[in-house]
Parts: C-alpha cells; structure tokens; sequence
C-alpha cells in the first residue's frame, strides 16, 4: 500500500511523469511500497540502504539514526555499505562532529526539503573543509548526498557517497519526490526494533494491584481482604483485567506480572491456611 492518497498520485504522475523515466519512477516506488509495509528495526534500516543503492546507482549508502537531529551523529551502530564500512572508528574518534551534514545550513536544507547534496554546501567552514579533503576524499569519496527522515523513533540521515556520483536534473527530481514522500511513509516507522507491547500498561493503578495479588497465588477472597475491599468487587476486577490484556485465565496473567518484574513469586497466604 503506497503511502499517498489518489489524488496525490494523480498530481505526482502529472508533474513527474514527463520529467522521469519509468525506470526511475519505478525506483521511488518500489522504495516507498517496501517502506510503507516495513516493521521497522535493523531490518528496515539493511533494506533501506540496499533499496536506495539499487535504484540511485549509489555506491555506498549508510544509515544514521538519533532521538533527535544531532544525536543521529553520535549513532553507535549505523548502518555501513561499501567504503564507508572500515570508516566507522575514525570517524566517530575524529570526524563526526565535523560531518558537513551537521552544519546548521546543511539541518535547514534537509529538514526543509529531505534531500541535499555536497555541492549545495557552499564555502564551508574550516573544519567541514577538513572533513571533505583529509576524510572523504583520500577514502575515494568525492561525492556526498543525503536524505533527512523523521521517524517514530527519532531522525535519521540515509547517507549516499561515491567516488563520482553527479546528480543530473532527473536524479535530483526523482531523489527529491523521493525524499518528500519516504518522510511520509517512514513517520510511523521505529529504526531501532519495536518495543513489545506490554498489555499490563493497559491497566490502572488499582488493576495493577489486583494482577500482582493473583501472580502471587492468591483467591478472590483473600485479595478482598489484602485491599479491604468485597469479594465482589474482586471479582469485577479480574473480570475487567482479563478484558483489557487478553489473557484468558489467572494463569497466564501470573506469568506476565511475573516475566514483567523478574521476581520469584512470593507466598501471600497467612500461615496455616
């Protein structure tokens, strides 16, 4: 399922179709259907930089995700392709704050449009020069562009570097519809593995409560009376939490509190009962 609506589409063929080749379009749909059916996690990330590098013709594609614009260079573990793979400890030990991708002109120009390139970074300070001419440039990159996403989880910069990689007018169109739709399809999108859902934080504070005193073996009865409450009222309570976790009996509600807390179970029950 594409992550546009009919109308969106009618207007993105209209202007795009006279100024792409289908096998161009094709490339940006594929890579936008593959998004919008991802889960998420290490696996989005692999298939992402694949995708990209199949379709753009890009030698070297790299994924960096943070909570937010400059974590993403802090990345510990981001995804490397090609020549950029044996780059990682240099680049984290010396680089990483010097990254041209880090510039506030190069944040503007990525979260504004979702794509930018080396040549659009004009008279770049000092240390962003070094970064180009004692880093990139003698590892057999001469080319540098990026796309700015906004995840569920945070932001992250897919990073495309080659040796030569001109960005020619349909590229740059092509690349940009790119940009502008992957930022839709990939908001939902988590980079780091999705959390498992914990249907124990569907319950309320006394619903809590009750679940504990279950894991611990206790009856409705001597709940009731651990909360001073009836035994009626206990009841309803059970009834409610088996209703909002799904779980269908005392059993396997016990084994969620318990796998929750990583607790031995505890014995309740007042001596010689």
């Amino acid at each position: 399922m594409f992550p546009w609506s009919p109308d969106e589409v009618v207007i993105m063929t209209v202007r795009t179709w006279h100024e792409l080749s289908r096998k161009k379009l094709l490339g940006v749909m594929s890579v936008l259907e593959f998004c919008a059916e991802s889960r998420g996690g290490e696996k989005f990330k692999h298939s992402l930089a694949e995708l990209i590098a199949i379709h753009f013709g890009v030698r070297d594609v790299t994924f960096f995700h943070g909570v937010n614009y400059p974590a993403i260079f802090a990345d510990p573990a981001p995804v490397l392709t090609g020549a950029t793979e044996r780059l990682l400890p240099v680049y984290q030990e010396t680089w990483s704050d010097k990254d041209v991708f880090a510039m506030p002109t190069a944040r503007r120009l990525l979260t504004r449009n979702g794509f930018a390139t080396l040549d659009e970074l004009a008279r770049l300070p000092t240390p962003q020069r070094s970064y180009v001419v004692d880093y990139l440039n003698p590892n057999d990159i001469n080319s540098a562009a990026a796309i700015h996403l906004t995840l569920a989880d945070g932001e992250a910069l897919v990073g495309m570097f080659d040796h030569i990689r001109p960005w020619d007018s349909e590229d740059l169109v092509a690349v940009r519809l790119l940009a502008r739709q992957l930022r839709v399809a990939a908001s939902t999108v988590h980079a780091e593995s999705a959390p498992v859902d914990d249907p124990l934080t569907r319950l309320s504070v006394r619903q809590i409560e009750v679940a504990e005193l279950v894991s611990d073996g206790l009856n409705n009865h001597e709940i009731a009376e651990a909360l001073n409450l009836s035994e009626l009222s206990i009841k309803k309570y059970v009834s409610r939490i088996f209703e909002a976790t799904g779980y269908r009996n005392r059993a396997e509600l016990a084994a969620a509190v318990l796998r929750r807390h990583h607790i031995p179970r505890r014995d309740h029950r007042r001596s010689g009962e």
